[in-house]
């Protein structure tokens, strides 16, 4: 069985403790190990706790803390852009926040990079470089129908092949699909599965206070945004919408601080296989503190 989780808030910079990134993200019939973000009441992440700072329960029922770390390590990214029909009128926000998360990487990640458009297509692989994976995308336009839903899919797919033990999935969109063989529903369980944090950047066009946009256009905007969300929040990442440079350097600056300022907490399972969902609370005490995680994971 495999477990991971985390999630930020808005980051501040704050000193990073590093340790040694050897399996991190994996759990077995004796260990599940669960990577927490810790944030304080301004959203400000929180550095340097001890482990009798935090508690961890699973269905409810407390269970001692058998290993704990605080690293900053590698990640295997993958990124997802958008680039359908839909995506016409704010590409230029799109790539903007591409710009950003891979100036923003660290030295030591690896990336690659998948578009949105009438079928999934690749960009990049692992074994690019950053500026290589930019310079294949600058210049592309937006067109065609939107295989949103195929292209996560395949990327979490692909994902798994990273180095690293800790793995992220960035998705730069508007939300929108008219052209997935794949469902929601099918999308969830397998990102609810994999060992990604998923991160969505949900790119939307400012609102004209002269001319309103049409209803339609405003129900299937939100209906995007509330899908990127729900992605987010069920594999512990972080979801943004964005409108401008500011909304995009702020939300580019939060994913890397969620990506390398964690907490990682073990814990020996109390219960069996079977494929049964179990359920992970993990809190943290302190005033305005609160700790965020992975809802749980799946006991194969």
């Amino acid at each position: 069985m495999t477990i991971v989780a985390a999630v930020s808030a808005w980051a501040a910079d704050a000193p990073k403790r590093g340790t040694p990134e050897a399996g991190a993200f994996r759990a077995d019939s004796r260990l599940v190990v669960v990577p927490v973000t810790v944030v304080d009441r301004r959203g400000a992440i929180v550095n340097g706790l001890a482990s009798n700072a935090f508690t961890l329960a699973e269905d409810g029922a407390p269970q001692p803390i058998r290993s704990f770390s605080e690293e900053d390590a590698p990640v295997s990214i993958g990124i997802v852009l958008d680039l359908s029909g839909s995506m016409q009128g704010v590409l230029g926000a799109a790539k903007e926040s591409l710009r950003a998360l891979i100036h923003d990487a660290n030295p030591g990640d690896q990336v690659f990079l998948n578009g949105v458009s009438t079928r999934p297509r690749t960009y990049s692989s692992f074994e690019d470089g950053f500026e290589e994976t930019m310079r294949r995308v600058e210049f592309e336009g937006a067109g065609g129908f939107t295989a949103l839903i195929d292209t996560v899919y395949g990327s979490l797919n692909e994902l798994r092949a990273g180095v690293h033990p800790r793995k992220a999935l960035a998705v730069i969109s508007d939300g929108m699909d008219n052209h997935s063989r794949y469902t929601k529903e099918e999308l969830m369980r397998q990102a609810v599965e994999s060992d990604a944090q998923i991160y969505t950047v949900a790119v939307v066009t400012a609102l004209n206070p002269i001319q309103s946009p049409k209803p339609v256009m405003m129900t299937e905007g939100q209906r995007g945004r509330l899908f990127l969300e729900e992605l987010a929040a069920r594999t512990g990442g972080l979801s943004f919408a964005v409108t401008g440079s500011a909304d995009i350097a702020k939300a580019a600056a939060a994913i890397g601080q969620a990506l390398r300022n964690q907490y990682t907490i073990g814990y020996a399972p109390s219960a069996e296989g079977g494929g049964k969902w179990h359920r992970i609370t993990v809190k943290v005490v302190g005033s305005g503190m609160k700790a965020y995680a992975r809802a749980g994971y799946r006991a194969d």
